[in-house]
């Protein structure tokens, strides 16, 4: 028996997989590297250099939300 393959789903998946790891794995990079900097100038009383590498680490937690709100939504729509 041979099943129907829907080639379009197959493309979609090709590239939207890769973008999908692409920027979650970019988005959780920024929250280790923004916190962890954050820390250690705190640390070395650079308080503004830590405020900036905090924002980063906020930026790179709400990318890292809504990629995954986006794929929620997107598994439970299809």
């Amino acid at each position: 028996m041979i099943g129907a393959v829907d080639t379009g789903a197959l493309y979609e998946l090709a590239w939207a997989a890769p973008l999908a790891v692409l920027v979650v794995t970019i988005a959780w990079g920024l929250v280790i590297r923004g916190t962890t900097s954050a820390l250690e100038a705190r640390r070395d009383g650079r308080t503004v250099p830590a405020g900036l590498h905090a924002l980063v680490a906020i930026a790179g937690a709400a990318l890292f939300t809504a990629a995954l709100v986006f794929g929620l939504i997107i598994m439970t729509t299809k």
